[in-house]
């Protein structure tokens, strides 16, 4: 790490490479007109502390609380070489733990949250912020920039948790990844890589691999603008990943996963083709 002077202030931080989460709870603001705020707020600290748990259990460091969101950290204020790991492990548990709360709340009649999770790695610039009166531990920088961009993008894919490129390429051989797209998140100059971690390499059955190919294979064909090769490659990919899911079939239920949010744009290129020349890139006009 390249170390900045810290003065008897307290305030000061270090330049090192650390792993960021963005984790947003959704359905907050439809629960909120239904519920009183008291429960509102037991609700959400509940759920938070789920996010926190897997957090903690995985060597991360909850940064802040902004909303209905936290801000947690890998690689810091401990060194840790295998941050970008450990944030996926930790994103994937938080997701499945709320998941397991949702699914019991709604079976009591009631409604439950779920999450959405952007991590981003690279260098950021950690230590005590602020002034001399009032600062905080935090990190700053692009990476927190782009990871705090990339917290909306699971929305786009129907999916709960994206990941950055340089996330993917330090955790791409524990993890089984899918790149989902190249975006350019608002604000953002060039584009980027965003990956969805499926499951741990160790613990992928044979078809999970088998529909992560054909994923890239459909992605091909869409960058060279086949678009109906790629629409039915996704559009199979959908109903598969819907039924080995355990997610009920039919017109009531359509697929809402990545092959299907993908499907979907491909049958709009193939009706309305880009302009030449076509980047493939998609630009996030929102945060």
């Amino acid at each position: 790490a390249v170390a900045h002077a810290v003065g008897d202030s307290g305030v000061g931080g270090e330049r090192c490479e650390v792993t960021v989460m963005f984790a947003d709870l959704s359905g907050f603001t439809a629960l909120s007109g239904k519920v009183e705020p008291e429960v509102l707020t037991h609700l959400v600290n509940q759920y938070l502390g789920f996010i926190v748990e897997q957090v903690d259990a995985t060597r991360g460091y909850v940064d802040k609380f902004i909303g209905d969101a936290v801000l947690a950290l890998w690689g810091a204020p401990a060194p840790d070489p295998g941050h970008a790991v450990n944030g996926i492990r930790g994103a994937l548990a938080a997701v499945a733990r709320i998941r397991q709360e949702r699914d019991a709340a709604i079976a009591r009649g009631e409604t439950g949250f779920s999450v959405k999770i952007g991590l981003n790695s690279g260098l950021a610039v950690v230590g005590n912020v602020g002034t001399v009166k009032r600062y905080n531990y935090t990190a700053i920088g692009e990476t927190v920039n782009v990871a705090s961009r990339l917290e909306s993008v699971p929305s786009l894919f129907g999916c709960q948790v994206v990941i950055g490129p340089l996330t993917a390429e330090l955790a791409k051989d524990e993890f089984l990844l899918r790149e989902l797209d190249r975006i350019t998140v608002k604000g953002g100059q060039a584009p980027i890589a965003v990956f969805e971690p499926i499951v741990e390499r160790a613990k992928a059955t044979p078809e999970q691999i088998d529909r992560v190919r054909r994923f890239a294979d459909a992605l091909a064909h869409y960058r060279a603008r086949r678009f109906v090769d790629a629409y039915t490659i996704w559009e199979a990919l959908a109903h598969e990943e819907q039924v080995a899911s355990g997610a009920q079939s039919g017109k009531d239920t359509p697929p809402q996963g990545p092959p299907a949010k993908m499907a979907e744009r491909a049958r709009e290129f193939a009706a309305h083709p880009p302009p030449v020349p076509w980047d493939g890139v998609w630009v996030l006009t929102s945060k």
